[in-house]
């Protein structure tokens, strides 16, 4: 089972209508759920549903006792009672499940890697420049990823199948925006993890903040999953970013934060360890010694 098999194993858009389906009914039996979320009606492929719940149960959202399903704590309470509510946070959730270290502890198997193929795709896409990658069809996707990655058993993207999976979940789970052809762009993720970053803190030192958000989404900059990636690009076509330096996907993301008024970017001293944000040509655009979080004004 992989998530980027979408036609096997579950379709976003059928997660959310079977999380909004338990939101309103809490516990009911696997047939009460199915029949709920329309088991039965014609046109309706069956498999979508009873794949998507075997999924997402086996990676952790859903729980099944007694033969009745509910959503598993801590996301039961996180999605709240209100479905539409429950529907805005969801991509975090799956997003949260789909990073969790127990679903890619078989992180380069082609076989039952749970959510591993999917942070593949993604620690590998979000390492390229984002301004000059052609994202508009697999021939192209796949042309590059063939001059980056020397062994075909672990290349991420091999088909249209799995382009299109993640494709899709990029954009779901925040760290790509929909369009033709897609724009790589994790803004979203990195804008919904901001409290996980930062904790307690208003300001980090921007080595630290980088560090955090590495283990919050280990698919970007420093993280686990990322490293795990770039040790196959060694030698290739890829150019790792110079020290200090952040990938062009990281960099547009907090200077979109900043823009937002979300973080303040501020250089204090030119002597203190900093980052380096860039743009298109890898153009310097600005560095950055500790970022501030910004409280959002009320009513908003």
């Amino acid at each position: 089972m992989s998530i980027l098999n979408m036609p096997s194993d579950g379709l976003f858009n059928v997660a959310i209508v079977l999380a909004r389906a338990l939101v309103r009914l809490s516990t009911t039996s696997r047939e009460d759920l199915l029949g709920a979320c329309g088991l039965g009606v014609d046109g309706l492929d069956p498999k979508h549903l009873t794949q998507t719940l075997n999924r997402w149960t086996e990676l952790g959202l859903f729980a099944i006792e007694d033969k009745l399903v509910s959503l598993r704590e801590p996301y039961r309470t996180v999605l709240g009672k209100n479905p539409d509510i429950a529907e805005s946070r969801l991509p975090k959730v799956l997003r949260t499940i789909a990073l969790a270290p127990e679903n890619n502890l078989r992180f380069f198997e082609a076989e039952e890697n749970k959510s591993a193929d999917l942070n593949r795709g993604l620690s590998w896409i979000l390492a390229q420049d984002i301004y000059t990658i052609d994202t508009s069809s697999h021939a192209r996707i796949d042309a590059l990823e063939g001059s980056q990655v020397a062994d075909k058993a672990k290349r991420m993207l091999q088909n249209d199948t799995r382009w299109n999976g993640l494709r899709t979940w990029m954009i779901y789970l925040g760290f790509a925006r929909n369009g033709s052809p897609v724009t790589i762009d994790p803004t979203q993720a990195l804008r919904e993890s901001l409290d996980e970053v930062f904790g307690t803190e208003q300001t980090l030192p921007a080595t630290l903040f980088v560090d955090r958000i590495a283990e919050v989404l280990p698919v970007l900059d420093g993280g686990s999953y990322r490293k795990h990636i770039e040790d196959l690009l060694k030698g290739s076509t890829w150019t790792r970013p110079p020290s200090n330096t952040l990938s062009t996907a990281l960099s547009r993301a907090i200077r979109r934060l900043g823009y937002e008024g979300a973080i303040a970017t501020e250089q204090r001293s030119d002597t203190e360890a900093g980052v380096n944000l860039v743009g298109a040509e890898q153009r310097l655009w600005l560095r950055m010694t500790h970022v501030r979080r910004i409280a959002p004004r009320k009513g908003k």
